[in-house]
């Protein structure tokens, strides 16, 4: 199992790739919902941890993407915006867990 972060923001992506690895998992992480896609699709049993509000391809998309995928992984959206347009964002998508910014360790664990 592999983790993969898709995350604009610097801070938020390198404190999430090293609090996966701190629980013994291999993380890649992405600036931008491009270069995620560049790397090919994940695996079944990978876990994608994708920014709702990315720069280019949003987050939206790069989920609707990953919801076509034949073997597709496990998603988990994370947003730190107003609570009424994540909500608009995520009526238009297939069923997807959504943690809060600021991330909790203990949130994510949930997920790993």
């Amino acid at each position: 199992m592999r983790i993969h972060i898709v995350e604009d923001d610097f801070g938020v992506r390198d404190a999430l790739t090293e609090l996966v690895s701190a629980f013994g998992f291999a993380a890649r992480a992405y600036a931008d919902g491009e270069s995620f896609l560049r790397a090919g699709p994940p695996g079944p049993s990978d876990i994608v941890f994708v920014d709702l509000g990315l720069p280019g391809i949003s987050g939206s998309d790069v989920i609707r993407w990953l919801a076509t995928q034949a073997r597709a992984p496990r998603v988990v959206a994370i947003s730190g915006k107003p609570r009424a347009d994540i909500d608009a964002m995520l009526r238009e998508l297939p069923s997807t867990p959504l943690l809060r910014k600021p991330l909790e360790a203990d949130a994510i664990a949930a997920y790993l």
